[in-house]
């Protein structure tokens, strides 16, 4: 036993996840504004009924975007939510990785 508490993360390791995560949010968040910058210019939604279709799909953002008949940038049509969720859980494993380094070295206290 070396006395060291769990996996060793690299930094590295911690790195990959912290732009995996970052770049899964803004993936999402690009997706969104394509998705229904298009849905609110065709329907007619506000953009403060829309945002909360960033975080989940419920019947309005299911209805605004099945209204939206008309074009769209690259052809796309639906939005899933689950892509800025995935992206803020591979965020809080990298700050979790991270603090778990810190400890590892003495930097905080269990």
């Amino acid at each position: 036993m070396s006395g060291r508490p769990g996996p060793a993360w690299t930094p590295k390791l911690r790195r990959k996840a912290e732009l995996l995560g970052a770049g899964l949010v803004a993936a999402a968040i690009v997706w969104w504004a394509i998705v229904y910058a298009q849905v609110m210019l065709n329907t007619g939604f506000p953009a403060e009924r829309t945002l909360p279709c960033l975080l989940y799909t419920s019947d309005r953002c299911s209805l605004a975007m099945a209204l939206c008949r008309e074009w769209h940038f690259l052809g796309i049509r639906r939005y899933w939510a689950g892509l800025l969720w995935l992206g803020a859980a591979v965020s809080a494993l990298a700050v979790l990785m991270g603090s778990r380094e810190r400890r590892g070295r003495g930097g905080l206290s269990a």
